[in-house]
């Protein structure tokens, strides 16, 4: 530190806060300095527009971040996972003859204690401890919202945390008087753990999680355990190193449900801050009113019930849902695809979420764009941590080579096809069709003619754009 082993209290201490700002300042311009070229490193982490952070969140993430060292993006996360673990189920919004409540997941990710994870929730419990407080003192009700940070090992723990009540035996004994408040947020500092112990035989957690995640029942799952939860609306929270999720997570962790249905976010210390400062008393209480407001709202003053408030999208809204819904759902290869596969959903989501923070019954298309920046940041923080490719929608060369055969001759059959490469990429024409063939929208279309002799021949067609 500038030629010095003092640390930052010694240099206050010795040569005043000056020197401790000038150190920092220092530092935070070595750490954020890009390297030499036209523009930025393809290796630097996500940012977030601007649009990201709608009015209440903004807020909330700009006092937190005042005076310590946590990263926007980990309090915003905080702050959406608590509010929706809140609000319980009663709000909700129809996609088709589907439901979705505001039930995001969210799985943190950066260094170890570096990345300051766990300082990104100290304000913000702060502030929704106060709101809970207020709500409770005007609904007259005891419910606490609750936290679980005991970590996940396995699916009958969860369903325990908020068990329905059942009648004891014929004898009289495992009787249960059940869990009422089905809200909870579960918070896990070692998602690794969670990822190991989902690969265990007979393990039910990643089954539990991803039902848990769709709203469903829990119900038991072994002969030893009859615990069942109906109703159940928890919101789950992980911290992981970058360097333990791409150790641990599986293609099959990837492609089976469990690791897309939580958006990954990439973050870390964005700055130094050796002489933090308590935020005061009497800003918390006044984004803590806020808060309460907006949940009051989401929930209609009654948080254990059940879908009597819909939130739909305005005419405005829709239009801009119908334009930019090509891009949100296009095709992805790999794993990134695959993390990636509720891309829809949860721009849905999202929205609402940012609706109820308002608080409004209408999506507005700035909560769209607020959703998209959240989906930007998780699509760009995939492709930090796993180093993947930064457009895996685009077509490689041979797939393009491919696409432009079939249209420049419509209704060209396979063989036609791998005519164009003398027969010798027979493997790679099949794998670039089907390719082609499952974009969504697809590019091409295949279609039966019988007419050939009493042989059957695919015929492959461009299709309109």
């Amino acid at each position: 530190m500038t030629g010095t082993s003092l640390d930052f209290n010694d240099l206050s201490r010795l040569h005043g806060s000056g020197a401790v700002l000038a150190s920092v300042n220092a530092a935070q311009s070595v750490s954020t300095r890009q390297p030499a070229g036209d523009g930025p490193s393809p290796l630097a982490p996500p940012t977030m527009s601007p649009e990201g952070f709608p009015e209440l969140l903004r807020a909330i993430v700009t006092v937190a971040c005042a005076s310590s060292e946590a990263h926007p993006v980990a309090v915003a996360a905080n702050v959406i996972m608590m509010f929706c673990a809140a609000i319980g189920r009663n709000s909700y919004q129809r996609i088709g003859d589907a439901v979705i409540h505001a039930r995001p997941f969210a799985m943190i990710v950066g260094k170890s204690s570096k990345a300051r994870k766990g300082t990104s929730e100290i304000t913000v419990r702060k502030i929704f401890k106060i709101a809970d407080a207020v709500l409770r003192a005007q609904r007259g009700n005891a419910d606490k919202q609750r936290v679980h940070e005991g970590g996940m090992s396995t699916g009958e723990g969860i369903a325990f945390a908020i068990r329905d009540a059942h009648e004891p035996d014929e004898k009289g004994k495992g009787g249960d008087e059940g869990v009422r408040d089905k809200r909870l947020l579960v918070i896990e500092p070692e998602f690794a753990n969670v990822l190991a112990q989902v690969k265990r035989d007979g393990n039910t957690l990643s089954a539990v999680v991803r039902n848990l995640f769709d709203g469903r029942d829990i119900e038991p799952l072994t002969k030893t355990s009859q615990t069942k939860a109906t109703r159940p609306h928890v919101v789950i929270g992980g911290h992981i190193t970058g360097f333990e999720l791409r150790e641990k997570a599986t293609e099959n962790d990837a492609a089976n449900g469990l690791l897309n249905r939580f958006l990954i976010l990439y973050v870390y210390r964005p700055k130094l801050v050796p002489l933090p400062r308590a935020t005061p008393d009497d800003v918390l209480q006044q984004l803590a009113r806020q808060v309460a407001q907006a949940i009051d709202f989401a929930c209609c003053s009654d948080p254990h019930a059940d879908n009597q408030h819909e939130v739909t999208l305005t005419g405005e809204a829709e239009d801009f849902w119908c334009e930019r819904y090509p891009e949100i759902t296009r095709d992805r290869d790999g794993k990134g695809g695959n993390l990636l596969a509720r891309s829809e959903m949860y721009a849905r989501m999202l929205a609402m979420i940012f609706c109820l923070m308002d608080p409004r019954s209408q999506i507005e298309p700035c909560d769209m764009r607020a959703a998209l920046a959240w989906l930007d940041y998780w699509h760009r923080s995939i492709v930090y941590i796993f180093e993947c490719d930064d457009d895996d929608a685009e077509l490689d060369e041979f797939t393009t080579a491919v696409l432009r055969v079939v249209s420049e001759r419509p209704g060209i059959s396979l063989s036609q096809v791998q005519e164009a490469w003398s027969r010798k990429r027979t493997a790679q024409v099949k794998k670039s069709l089907e390719r082609l063939l499952n974009l969504a929208p697809p590019l091409i279309q295949c279609k039966r003619d019988d007419a050939t002799g009493g042989r059957v021949a695919l015929r492959y067609f461009p299709c309109a754009r």
